[in-house]
């Protein structure tokens, strides 16, 4: 049941550990399927071990619906995305670095690149509350907002999209602007992208995302 979403996460499973994204069994991934209901991570279960047949299926208000172990520990959060948002239909959660580093200093990520207008949008701090709790999937449901992505405070950060390649490529594309926005401040000078340009980024971005289902 659900073989094309379980393959979807499994890759990007393997894709968030060979890129450094998080190690160990830290983070979550999910889809929404067609019909509603959400596959996800197990609990606990290392990524470099995961199989299709350890994810969890389970419907959108928590209820198992198949699987051997635990859904994610972070499933509220997802569920919460899911709830609010009709468009996404894969969630993201990493530790990586750079994009931590925002996280314990409380800063929001600006519009710093047109890839970061395009993909992401404004990139909000979620208020901290405690892993697993629904305290932490309402504060980064609403730091979310209409963005694709979010950075959670003293923990990572989440990324999504309306399949998992730009889920995927959300994430990425967080981490590597965490990165440009850290050396930038270190080195003393930052500009940002006027907001009116922002918008028409924004507006034209759909256009040039469509094309990856060329790709392949």
């Amino acid at each position: 049941m659900y073989d094309f979403e379980r393959d979807k996460i499994i890759e990007a499973s393997n894709e968030i550990i060979s890129s450094s994204m998080t190690v160990g069994s830290w983070g979550n991934i999910s889809m929404r399927t067609d019909d509603g209901n959400i596959v996800i991570t197990p609990s606990g279960k290392n990524y470099k071990k995961l199989k299709k047949e350890d994810l969890v299926v389970t419907d959108i208000n928590g209820n198992v619906i198949s699987g051997k172990f635990k859904p994610s520990s972070e499933r509220l959060m997802h569920y919460e995305i899911y709830k609010k948002r009709n468009d996404v239909n894969a969630i993201v959660h990493t530790h990586a670095s750079y994009s931590s580093i925002l996280s314990v200093i409380n800063e929001d990520l600006p519009v710093i690149t047109e890839d970061v207008a395009m993909i992401l949008g404004h990139v909000k701090v979620a208020k901290y509350a405690i892993t697993g709790s629904m305290d932490l999937a309402l504060n980064v449901a609403s730091a979310l907002d209409n963005s694709n992505a979010a950075i959670m405070a003293n923990h990572g950060a989440v990324a999504v999209g309306s399949d998992m390649e730009r889920a995927y490529t959300a994430a990425q594309v967080l981490e590597k602007s965490c990165k440009i926005f850290v050396f930038s401040k270190i080195i003393g000078k930052l500009n940002v992208i006027p907001e009116d340009d922002v918008k028409r980024l924004y507006e034209i971005s759909e256009a040039y995302l469509s094309q990856w289902k060329q790709w392949d």
